[in-house]
């Protein structure tokens, strides 16, 4: 069925939808078509629930999605829906127009009056980081803002439609925000470019959009004779408008084979975009990208007559994304633009007839859901990365660089070149009775710790992607050393990144960083300890489940042992706030082997020997001067106070996410303050604990800390 014959019940199912919104969500119209707008453009609304800004003082913001490359704003407009499916399509005003001018404003304002819309200032902050990040840089890239006009009519009216062109010409000169460059784009899309999405999602038959029976495509090498052809099979160079063009005739119908056939914008497309936007690149696109693999019903080579493969039935079997992201930026693009597209922008093709494979649904499985190349192994070689395995060699434990390091290592340790004269053995302890223990530290976990070790444990447990993938944050964590704990920036990883030292951490340090996480699992009751020690302890007799699982919720030390569970990376964090408090960031940087030579770090840096550390702290046997031991008691401490406080329980217990809760600012500047509290006075008075008993008075928890790693 064409688009046009189809045209009346996709306005149906769009007035459904809007009203469906309205009902479910108690929105109003405006509100409701802003998300069905949102979810028929492509954007996944479910993941992204805070995108929509629409409200008073909106400052011209409706919803907004952020790239890696910048930012997609929208501003949306409609007419009341009347009781039945009709839809008032008539054409707008400048109203919307203005809109967009009134965000362009506010995008480029480097001061704002106080903004009252809560949703606004999440997306300002978002903004401002954006903008941030880059300005650090010598030589800032540039923010792409792509501002979108989403009406649900026919269009707008004469005037409103030169207003329009006339707003996109302005967005042509060159922006800036401080040193950074911001490059506008404005589209319009009306009523009918929602259909057309929507049509394309829905369509499952061999007919274009016209309507005419059709299941072929034609796809146009880059140079016939250079490309590799086979009997049922060919790689080539593609011009890319070809896989555009058979996507706009058949939609989804060239996904079918596709097992992940959900198309939505991610920052993957968005990079293709944006990267498909500029000419230079849109020239090496060839180069940036992996490739589509395409499997059809039959296939026509070229011939003198006719240069290109003609293709029946194709299938893309890999490189959804990619054709999608295609598609979507070809459409942004100017006439002179959308021209040189389609003469020098080229994908690499691999394309397969169906009857030369065995089974179609291995290769759909094999070709989507393969492990992508781990963004760590991408820099496994760096001088960086074999200058810390050589440093971590040095103090006996293994620097795992990339994935299967170890294996491939203790399989052939002559093979592994950069640690030459080293053997497993090296890293090895005990072996006589059992298998021996590996002295040895994931760089991605180590990433992690030390990240939560300088203050970001939220980041390290949330974001950890981005240790290996956000080269700022990579820069951060094994190139510069922070001179103070993110305590003293907020917890602004930005601001940590502009105050740091022009070297690499102690690699001492970062091991006690992963040792002290390691500690923390170690020391903290599992779920099943900490159920059976406070039945045992409540005298809890043949009760239902349900009737335990409420006295345990009215347990504080229940409580305490459930979020202690969860906070191995929050307690690293604090780990780092007091030693930093402790002695200054100089001293400590080379304190990490006195460090580790202390107590409990010791038992496990030179033994791994977790057992005998349990032992030793939790039966509160060790030295006065053990830093690990004191510090977790002191945790344990600060956490037990705050579990006891009435406001945080209730906010504890009321949390959806208790892991999210248990990494919040919130939480973990109490924690911080209740160190400090602890300090304060310690300083002044004895503290009447067991393991208190190395903290003296008149040099408090900090001064103990700091006499132990420094006389």
């Amino acid at each position: 069925m064409t688009i046009a014959a189809h045209r009346r019940n996709l306005l149906s199912e769009l007035a459904g939808a809007i009203r469906e919104k309205c009902e479910q969500s108690s929105l109003t119209t405006d509100q409701a078509f802003n998300r069905v707008a949102a979810q028929w453009l492509g954007y996944d609304i479910e993941a992204n629930e805070n995108i929509f800004v629409d409200g008073a003082g909106d400052r011209g913001i409706d919803f907004w999605f952020q790239s890696d490359s910048g930012f997609d704003i929208f501003q949306c407009k409609t007419h009341e829906l009347d009781l039945g499916d009709d839809l008032d399509l008539t054409k707008f005003d400048n109203t919307g127009v203005t809109d967009l001018a009134r965000a362009r404003i506010f995008l480029l304002s480097e001061t704002e009056p106080e903004i009252q819309n809560d949703l606004l200032k999440e997306f300002r902050h978002h903004w401002d980081h954006a903008v941030a990040s880059r300005r650090s840089a010598s030589e800032p890239e540039s923010i792409s803002v792509n501002l979108g006009l989403v009406l649900l009519g026919e269009g707008l009216t004469s005037p409103a439609k030169k207003e329009f062109e006339d707003f996109c010409q302005t967005l042509k000169k060159p922006y800036e925000l401080g040193s950074v460059p911001v490059e506008f784009r404005a589209t319009l899309y009306i009523v009918d470019d929602l259909l057309k999405t929507r049509w394309r999602l829905d369509n499952r038959e061999w007919r274009d959009s016209k309507g005419t029976k059709k299941d072929t495509v034609d796809l146009h090498p880059e140079k016939v004779d250079e490309a590799l052809m086979k009997k049922d099979s060919a790689v080539f160079y593609c011009r890319a408008y070809d896989l555009v063009k058979a996507y706009q005739e058949f939609g989804y119908q060239i996904f079918e084979p596709n097992v992940r056939c959900n198309i939505t914008h991610s920052k993957v497309n968005a990079a293709i975009r944006e990267s498909v936007l500029h000419r230079a690149s849109r020239e090496e696109f060839r180069f940036l990208n992996n490739g589509v693999t395409v499997v059809c019903q039959s296939l026509q080579k070229p011939s003198q007559n006719k240069p290109f493969f003609r293709v029946t039935k194709p299938g893309v079997v890999n490189g959804l994304q990619t054709v999608f992201a295609l598609h979507e930026a070809y459409g942004a693009l100017s006439q002179d633009d959308k021209q040189h597209f389609e003469e020098n922008c080229f994908v690499l093709v691999r394309l397969l007839h169906e009857q030369s494979l065995r089974d179609l649904s291995r290769v759909v499985r094999a070709t989507n859901t393969q492990n992508p190349m781990q963004p760590r192994n991408l820099v496994s070689n760096n001088n960086e990365q074999i200058l810390f395995e050589k440093l971590f060699a040095k103090i006996s434990w293994f620097y795992e660089r990339k994935q299967g390091a170890w294996e491939a290592f203790a399989a052939d340790p002559h093979r592994w070149r950069s640690l030459p004269n080293k053997s497993k053995g090296d890293f090895q302890i005990g072996g006589t009775v059992g298998r021996p223990r590996v002295r040895r530290v994931d760089n991605e976990v180590l990433g992690q710790t030390w990240l939560s070790f300088i203050g970001f444990s939220d980041e390290a447990v949330h974001s950890k992607r981005d240790i290996f993938e956000n080269d700022k944050w990579y820069d951060l964590i094994f190139l510069h050393a922070p001179t103070n704990h993110g305590h003293d920036f907020q917890y602004n990883l930005e601001e940590a990144r502009q105050h740091c030292l022009n070297e690499a951490p102690s690699p001492e340090l970062m091991l006690a960083s992963y040792l002290a996480r390691e500690a923390a699992r170690k020391l903290a009751p599992t779920a099943k300890e900490n159920r059976e020690s406070a039945i045992k302890r409540l005298g809890i007799r043949q009760t239902s489940k349900d009737q335990v699982d409420l006295r345990l919720a009215e347990d504080r030390e229940y409580i305490l042992g459930q979020t202690l569970a969860g906070m191995s990376f929050v307690f690293v964090e604090f780990l780092g706030f007091v030693l930093f408090k402790s002695v200054d960031q100089k001293q400590l940087l080379s304190a990490g082997q006195r460090l580790l030579d202390n107590g409990s770090f010791s038992i496990l840096s030179h033994q791994l020997d977790y057992e005998k550390l349990r032992q030793y702290i939790i039966d509160q046997r060790f030295e006065e001067n053990d830093v690990l031991a004191v510090t977790w008691w002191a945790f344990r401490h600060v956490l037990e106070e705050m579990v006891g406080g009435a406001a945080w329980l209730a906010s504890y217990r009321s949390a959806r996410n208790k892991t999210r809760f248990n990494h919040s600012i919130e939480t973990r500047s109490r924690l911080h303050k209740g160190a400090l509290e602890l300090n304060q006075f310690t300083e002044r008075t004895q503290l009447t604990r067991t393991w208190a008993i190395g903290i003296k008075p008149g040099r408090g928890l900090f001064g103990f800390v700091r006499e132990a790693l420094l006389s």
